[in-house]
Parts: C-alpha cells; sequence; structure tokens
C-alpha cells in the first residue's frame, strides 16, 4: 500500500470513531418539557386539584338515547369543555362522556353533575354524581 492510501486509511477510521463517539456521547432525548398528564376522575373519587390545574371527570353515558351529563354552578370550578368517547363500533353503543373543568379559586365543596334530557326540563334527571372537591393554591 503506498503511503497516500495508508494515511487516507487512517483518516476514515479516525473519522470512522468520531462518529461513533458522538453518536454514544449525544443523548437524542427529546428536549420538550414534560407535560403532566391531566387527572381523570371517575364516579366515587375525591377530588384534589391547584387552582389553575385542568382535570376531567368520565361517567359513563349513552348519547344516542338524549341523556348528556351536566355539571351545576360550581363557584371554586370552571367549567372548560365536553366530549363523547365511544365505547363500541355499534350504533347506540354506551360510551363515556368527559367533562373537563379547572380549580378556579380555593376552596373545598361539592362537584355535582347530572345525567338528564335537555328537552324533559320538568322530570328529574335520571342520574346524579357527586364528588368531594378540594381546590388548592
Amino acid at each position: 500500500m503506498t503511503r497516500t492510501r495508508w494515511i487516507a486509511l487512517v483518516v476514515l477510521v479516525a473519522l470512522g470513531i468520531g462518529l461513533l463517539v458522538a453518536v454514544v456521547a449525544i443523548p437524542w432525548g427529546d428536549d420538550a418539557p414534560v407535560e403532566k398528564a391531566t387527572p381523570v376522575y371517575h364516579q366515587g373519587d375525591s377530588i384534589d386539584v391547584g387552582v389553575g390545574d385542568q382535570f376531567i371527570v368520565a361517567l359513563p353515558a349513552t348519547p344516542s338515547t338524549g341523556y348528556t351529563w351536566t355539571a351545576a354552578g360550581n363557584p371554586d370550578v370552571r367549567f372548560v369543555s365536553t366530549r363523547q368517547v365511544a365505547g363500541g363500533s355499534q350504533p347506540g353503543a354506551a360510551g363515556t362522556q368527559e367533562l373537563t373543568f379547572e380549580g378556579r379559586q380555593p376552596g373545598a365543596s361539592q362537584l355535582v353533575v347530572t345525567y338528564a334530557r335537555s328537552f324533559e326540563n320538568a322530570d328529574p334527571p335520571a342520574k346524579t354524581a357527586k364528588f368531594p372537591l378540594e381546590v388548592t393554591k
């Protein structure tokens, strides 16, 4: 082998080793801040959140029947949104309704949600769910 080829070979080997060290030494993780998952509460749970924290109340629902969960007014939390999560592929299958809230002011109270049809105002709700609620600073 000629002197030029030896030099080229040594340079290529050195570059390969350098790249290998760089790949092993540099962390390849995501540098984005880790986002905290929104806590989900179910019937029977006690809710404990901070002011400004969002949380979800998940309850069984079948929207094809006309029933929907609605939150009663509560000064300690603010209602943000609701969405229906399908429970199956069959029409009329039961699913879950998720109501999202945000802690508004410190206090201990009770979050009350009712399951009723909006067009049957005179009838009492079919179901009521009550959650002990504590909003802290």
